[in-house]
């Protein structure tokens, strides 16, 4: 793409002025504009760049910005019939990839720029190294969905392995074929941060390996395959566990594991289940003080949203509080938050 631009003929402070409140998106157009222009968008410091990344594979397509509808760049499949006509700019080792500015979405007027790839997997790879490289900065966060082509999910988590190792945020929502598709993305995509899973495997599903869950927030939506060992495992801040099959036993366990010094990062267990909590069973051997209603207390979630919480079960370890949420006797919510 050519451009009869003025702008980087500016002095450095005017030209830092005009690429400080131009916004990511712009800032990543214009880098390719030329040669030149993006090695002044690459070198470039500022508000423009504070930005988290997110490369979706499959819910969409395309790479967002921290409002996430604030699409940076889309990608799609095959070139359109008019692609001759179309402009072309050089991304990666790709020199002469289509593109054109379209309406994102059927019910706005919010217009992004289109890429245009015979690989759509090629395409994502090529755009996710190129924001990497022009925003001085990793992926925070890759979504996985639906597959067209069975190696979909391969080829992302490769990706993943040879350009920055990890990432901070993983979403997934897609219906696996078969049972591997889950175990597949919990063995291959390494997730520092956080783990959001709403995919559905099938009935008797069962890990083939023990998933490694060691990150800071944990939300599985379709949590009836998780088992009492596999609770037990899970060293996360926030835990939230939708469609459990655990039991009164298989919680009360997991409270005295903590207790007795288990999953040592927990701050919430936020977990529904099909029989309602009997906190007599729940509680059996555990040693604890029950507080009145009159009794209020502020929890601050990881959403940084403030909640009051009234009365509950306190427990301790050393010198570390939990309280178990009273929320009635026909509650199918286990709550457990530490102070």
């Amino acid at each position: 793409m050519t451009s009869p631009f003025r702008l980087f003929s500016l002095p450095h402070v005017p030209l830092k002025q005009v690429l400080d409140n131009v916004g990511p998106e712009a800032l990543l157009i214009l880098s390719m504009c030329s040669r030149r222009s993006k090695s002044i968008a690459v070198s470039f410091r500022g508000p423009s760049k504070h930005v988290w990344l997110s490369l979706n594979f499959g819910l969409g397509d395309r790479l967002e910005g921290s409002d996430k509808r604030d699409v940076l760049l889309a990608v799609k499949k095959n070139h359109p019939k008019d692609h001759n006509t179309l402009e072309t700019v050089r991304i990666g080792s790709f020199e002469k990839v289509p593109v054109r500015m379209e309406f994102l979405y059927q019910d706005g007027d919010k217009r992004g720029l289109i890429t245009y790839w015979e690989d759509r997997i090629t395409g994502l790879s090529a755009i996710g190294d190129y924001a990497r490289e022009v925003f001085n900065q990793d992926i925070s966060e890759m979504m996985i969905g639906e597959k067209e082509a069975d190696d979909d999910h391969r080829r992302a988590a490769e990706w993943l392995k040879e350009s920055q190792k990890s990432v901070q945020s993983l979403y997934c929502d897609f219906k696996p074929k078969i049972d591997n598709d889950l175990d597949f993305v919990m063995e291959n995509f390494n997730c520092t941060e956080r783990l959001s899973l709403y995919v559905k495997p099938s009935e008797h599903f069962c890990p083939a390996k023990m998933p490694n869950f060691k990150v800071d927030s944990l939300h599985i939506l379709f949590s009836f395959w998780v088992k009492q060992d596999h609770l037990l495992t899970m060293n996360c801040k926030y835990i939230v566990l939708q469609d459990s099959k655990l039991t009164n036993q298989n919680l009360n366990v997991f409270v005295k594991h903590w207790m007795s010094g288990g999953c040592s990062q927990l701050k919430k267990l936020w977990v529904t289940v099909e029989e309602p909590i009997d906190y007599e069973v729940l509680l059996d051997g555990v040693e604890f003080v029950e507080r009145g209603d009159d009794v209020e207390r502020v929890f601050v979630d990881e959403r940084r949203t403030s909640h009051i919480i009234r009365g509950g079960f306190d427990v301790k370890r050393s010198n570390v509080t939990a309280t178990v949420v009273d929320l009635g006797q026909q509650s199918q919510l286990f709550f457990m938050i530490v102070w």
